[in-house]
């Protein structure tokens, strides 16, 4: 039987609904491409503002089956509407299990017969699916480089330093104190890409990529 996970939660398991199925819109980009008077070409400002093309929101809808008699049915409807009705959930479809999605989803109208029935649940959901397991890298010998594997979606890295130190990145140096650091200048898209490390102690990079 098809089962998805919200908040944790198998649906399959905790509630004994089963997926129909799913439906996952892929996100609209949001180009923006001007048309130059008087000629056949256009210029392209799809990138201008973050360097990367931006998405709307994508629609995810899943239906599921009630397999049961109509008291116990609404009673597990009602569970379930408690559960994860108007609330903003993350959602691991078990066909693609290292991702989630997340957005806020509602339950749209039941139909409940005296044996059996179905519901529907949609929403919005962010553009991006994020990974189950961020990665974590570790340095402790220095001078040393970090190759981290980046996925889609532009992201900073959390940088924990148990000492003051410095970073290098695309030829550039970058302070890093101890404790937490985000540096915005420092994102990662797809691809591979290196960090270099100076100072002492113990440093740890934190990164969760996402893709389309």
């Amino acid at each position: 039987m098809k089962d998805v996970e919200i908040n944790g939660l198998s649906v399959l398991n905790e509630f004994d609904l089963e997926l129909r199925s799913i439906t996952i819109s892929p996100p609209a980009p949001k180009l923006k491409i001007i048309p130059v008077s008087g000629t056949s070409n256009t210029i392209d400002l799809s990138e201008i503002l973050s360097g990367d093309v931006e998405y709307d929101k994508r629609s995810l809808k899943m239906s599921f089956n009630l397999l049961c008699g109509r008291s116990e049915m609404l009673a597990r409807f009602s569970a379930f509407s408690n559960f994860m009705h108007g609330q903003d959930c993350q959602i691991i479809v078990s066909e693609d299990p290292g991702f989630y999605y997340t957005g806020r989803m509602v339950i749209e109208q039941p139909d409940i017969q005296n044996w059996g029935g179905k519901f529907e649940i949609s929403g919005e959901v962010d553009p991006y699916k994020y990974e189950v397991n961020p990665a974590t890298y570790n340095i402790s010998a220095f001078p040393g480089d970090l190759t981290i594997a980046g996925n889609r979606k532009r992201i900073s890295p959390v940088i924990t330093c148990s000492n003051i130190g410095m970073v290098s990145y695309l030829e550039n140096n970058y302070p890093l104190k101890a404790g937490i650091n985000r540096i915005p200048e420092i994102f990662f898209g797809a691809g591979e890409h290196v960090l270099t490390f100076a100072g002492s102690g113990t440093t740890s990079v934190d990164y969760q990529g996402a893709s389309l």
